[in-house]
């Protein structure tokens, strides 16, 4: 059994090497940051890590600790987002371990065809996330008072509250509606501005009743960034007061503009092809990258 594994953050396609200067700190105990030729001016960018703490019962270990993941999932994203400069980025999933740098480079040869597509399809466009979420005691505090109505002959405290409280409760169910509604409207519009939209309702139905009202990735050129930002500040003005929070966070690496292959769900693993499964370079934007948003103070636009 190998003491060392090769550990791949990202593909990065570009006419020169990537640089590693001021390269961040990458994943913990790893070592010797290196950028392997896959020919074709597609490079992998890849370190090596201790079999200990990577192999299979180190993860299995690992993962039951939200700190050690979350941890590890910031430092992969901090290497991916550094080579943006560098070229088109393909995000790999997080624990993509092999047995070998050359194993690394023979799994991407032989699903070369399927990565120079996606390439292509992302090259020169960078993802943006908006996400909207319903405060109700926000919403509460902008929304007009009534006057108190008068209180009728024997009438008691105790039903005059529930009544009130039954007021407020179906206000709030009001307005998340009407929150509902704007989110389905702005995403279609925003849609328009970009080369591809993802909308995850996943995300925004993880929970009964949930406050998230939209949860999306937008797939945005390069160079209409600038002009994405201004259009969601556009959009989302109408949205002051009404107690909806809006987060925009980005430009990313295209994390989830990059399909499933039809083998991702099932199979089991060997040794030499990634550890999560399937041959994907994607990274499912979850909550560890909202995580990053976060510690790096992104997000209120």
């Amino acid at each position: 059994m190998n003491d060392v594994l090769t550990y791949v953050y990202c593909l990065v396609r570009g006419s020169r090497r990537p640089a590693l200067r001021a390269v961040p700190a990458g994943m913990p105990a790893s070592r010797g940051l290196r950028a392997l030729d896959a020919g074709a001016k597609l490079w992998a960018i890849v370190t090596t890590v201790p079999a200990a703490e990577y192999g299979d019962e180190g993860l299995a270990n690992g993962l039951q600790d939200l700190e050690w993941v979350g941890s590890r999932a910031v430092a992969h994203e901090s290497v991916v987002e550094h080579f943006l400069a560098a070229g088109t980025v393909l995000p790999m999933q997080l624990f993509t371990l092999f047995t070998s740098d050359a194993r690394a480079l023979d799994h991407v040869a032989r699903d070369r065809a399927r990565i120079d597509r996606i390439v292509e399809r992302v090259d020169g466009r960078l993802e943006w996330g908006l996400r909207l979420s319903f405060d109700p005691k926000a919403a509460q505090r902008a929304r007009p008072q009534p006057a108190p109505s008068p209180r009728r002959s024997g009438d008691s405290s105790g039903a005059s509250y529930l009544a009130a409280k039954r007021d407020v409760l179906q206000a709030s169910r009001l307005q998340l509606t009407e929150a509902r509604t704007e989110a389905d409207r702005l995403y279609a519009v925003l849609s328009r501005e970009a080369a591809e939209a993802r909308r995850r309702t996943a995300i925004e139905q993880a929970v009964p009743n949930s406050r998230v009202v939209l949860d999306a990735a937008f797939l945005v050129p390069a160079t209409r960034g600038s002009a994405f930002k201004k259009a969601v500040r556009h959009e989302t003005r109408r949205l002051a007061g009404s107690g909806v929070d809006v987060s925009l966070t980005g430009p990313w690496p295209a994390y989830n503009f990059i399909d499933t292959p039809p083998d991702a769900a099932g199979g089991s693993r060997k040794r030499g092809t990634p550890r999560t499964g399937g041959s994907q370079p994607r990274v499912a934007r979850t909550a560890s990258a909202r995580v990053t948003a976060k510690r790096r103070g992104r997000g209120r636009i």
